[in-house]
């Protein structure tokens, strides 16, 4: 089968979805992506894509604005995708981007069947989708985690890949997240510039990237001119400034710092003619393509950066990274998806910060991790080619900066086992999905509420979204076709967690059990007054879990999944007791007596 994916995003989540393209290519299917025009040269370093459609987005949009032509904009839509038709004959689409616009783009490109479904010229449309009357649909309830999470970061307990993977429905397909490779003459192009501009006595090359996609995600430019001192006058490793050609003043400023330290000595350095002086650097800023780019990461020993599409570039490389998440940023959700990076948030209880706030503390996280951290974690990685491990005893990370458990979250990205067994009594019950990116805990945060309650919905989440939506004639048979088990174990949270979370729960559980009971009734004695009182519990679920800290996300997929199901009684009726199924598993795990 031709399928044809619909990626409008940013340069680092299209290359996100590399498993995506090998999972459906291992399954047989021929991959087509669309793509926006500034970001086709992404494209090319996808593997396994069989025609890369580029959509000349900021020319389409110029005429909708003010003054522009709506009607040409439209006849140049229809004659791009008419010229997509003709180059790569797609049976399918399947569209990753929950936006309206994506939405709009995946039925045009789908076509509509004479039925008014999205099945026509192009197949039928699977991921995000719109019905006939204009409303968001999606294929799966992992499509609706993925739109919750998208729009609610750092609700997410799970890496952004994997539900890419699970919503492409490629989750039975072992993850490859490897990028395609430089050719030869770009790595010895790249190989070549880096030696002309580095002094005769380096022992290698770290790449950093200062910038990042908000001002508030970025580690302070002093930071990585610290960091940068230390690496060249300890390891003789030469930093590599990349990023876009926007970032040029951080470069400046990183390298006006190093001319102000050339006098200095790095704290522990082993002296020697490199000891002091000046510290060379490499400012490759705006200065290289997206296939130099991936030319140059491959020539250095590790890359240092903040939450960045180059991270996702370095993780699919293969290249070892250390990255710094701040703010909204959190490696939960964005981290590389490459197994054994490092990565650094600040151990403070207001990370990650919501979206759209204005911050009380001043930008707090910004300056909380030290490079003396960032350099101890580098320098062991660098040394031994392992990552600093936590001290059993203390919960102190061995080989890094003595205060790092205390201003750093530190995490070793790592893969789980193949099939994750739900529980050993239950050998026929496995998580869904294969090889999900997990965290480990470097610095003896494994044990806190906040990681605790992240795991806590990884085993809950997961289980429920990979359960059939059942649509039974008769409410009363409206349960799951099977049963969600619990964690082994009793539960682990701290007293004051577990009752806030049980006390939400069970609101929760009151509410769908009295909206199974209205729409029992709704359903033999139907009156505007009993459909009021249906529609208004309804309501309340919504509110109370959009108003939860620790179940939001379950808002936004029953919002999602509820109106989705809007159109028959039975279909909600059937989605409420699925949601009550999970709720009530949760809540017996949070009792005393479990």
């Amino acid at each position: 089968m031709n399928l044809l994916l619909v990626n409008l995003t940013r340069f680092g989540d299209l290359l996100q979805t590399q498993p995506v393209v090998h999972g459906l290519r291992a399954q047989g299917h021929r991959v087509g992506l669309v793509c926006l025009e500034n970001f086709a040269g992404a494209a090319a370093l996808l593997e396994g894509v069989d025609h890369v459609a580029a959509l000349p987005g900021s020319a389409l949009l110029a005429g909708v604005q003010p003054g522009g032509d709506w009607r040409a904009c439209t006849a140049g839509l229809m004659t791009w995708a008419e010229r997509l038709r003709g180059a790569y004959a797609h049976d399918a689409v399947l569209n990753l981007t929950a936006t309206l616009g994506g939405r709009l783009l995946g039925r045009l490109l789908a076509g509509n069947g004479s039925d008014g479904s999205d099945k026509g010229t192009g197949g039928d449309l699977r991921g995000f989708g719109l019905d006939p009357f204009g409303f968001g649909v999606n294929a799966d309830p992992w499509s609706a985690f993925l739109q919750a999470s998208t729009r609610q970061r750092g609700c997410s307990p799970f890496n952004l890949v994997d539900l890419f993977r699970m919503a492409a429905g490629v989750g039975d397909v072992d993850p490859v997240y490897r990028l395609r490779a430089p050719t030869q003459d770009a790595l010895a192009e790249a190989g070549a510039r880096l030696a002309q501009a580095a002094p005769t006595n380096h022992a290698g090359y770290v790449a950093m990237q200062l910038g990042a996609s908000e001002e508030r995600r970025r580690w302070p430019v002093a930071h990585f001119a610290a960091l940068a001192a230390r690496l060249w006058r300890e390891l003789r490793l030469v930093p590599v400034l990349l990023g876009a050609g926007g970032e040029r003043k951080l470069g400046e400023r990183l390298r006006a710092a190093l001319a102000e330290d050339a006098g200095s000595t790095g704290a522990g350095g082993v002296g020697g003619a490199w000891a002091t002086g000046p510290v060379p650097c490499i400012d490759l800023i705006g200065a290289t393509s997206l296939p130099q780019l991936a030319a140059t990461l491959r020539h250095m020993r590790m890359l240092v950066t903040n939450d960045t599409g180059t991270m996702h570039l370095a993780a699919g490389l293969d290249v070892p990274v250390l990255a710094i998440f701040l703010a909204t940023a959190q490696p939960w959700d964005t981290g590389p998806y490459r197994q054994d990076c490092c990565c650094l948030e600040p151990a403070l209880d207001c990370h990650p910060c919501p979206f759209g706030a204005p911050c009380p503390h001043g930008e707090r996280c910004r300056r909380v991790i030290s490079a003396d951290t960032a350099f101890g974690l580098a320098h062991t990685h660098l040394t031994t080619g392992q990552w600093p491990q936590p001290d059993a005893t203390s919960g102190a990370t061995s080989g890094a900066a003595p205060d790092s458990p205390r201003e750093a979250r530190v995490w070793r990205t790592q893969r789980e086992a193949d099939a994750e067994r739900v529980t050993g009594d239950s050998p026929d019950l496995v998580m869904p999905g294969r090889g999900f990116m997990d965290l480990a805990s470097l610095s003896g945060h494994e044990a806190e509420d906040r990681t605790r309650w992240i795991r806590l919905q990884r085993h809950f989440h997961r289980q429920f979204l990979d359960l059939p939506r059942m649509q039974p004639a008769d409410p009363a048979a409206a349960r799951p076709a099977r049963s969600i088990l619990p964690p082994h174990g009793p539960c682990v949270l701290s007293q004051a967690l577990r009752a806030r979370a049980a006390d939400e729960l069970r609101q929760a559980d009151a509410l769908l059990h009295l909206m199974g009971e209205q729409g029992g009734l709704l359903r033999v004695r139907p009156s505007d007054m009993a459909k009021s009182r249906f529609l208004g519990t309804v309501s309340r679920v919504q509110a109370l879990w959009d108003n939860s800290t620790l179940f939001n996300v379950l808002g936004h997929l029953w919002l999602c999944e509820s109106q989705g199901a809007g159109g028959s009684l039975d279909s909600v009726l059937a989605l409420a007791a699925a949601y009550r199924g999970l709720v009530r598993v949760w809540l017996d795990h949070l009792s005393p007596s479990s």
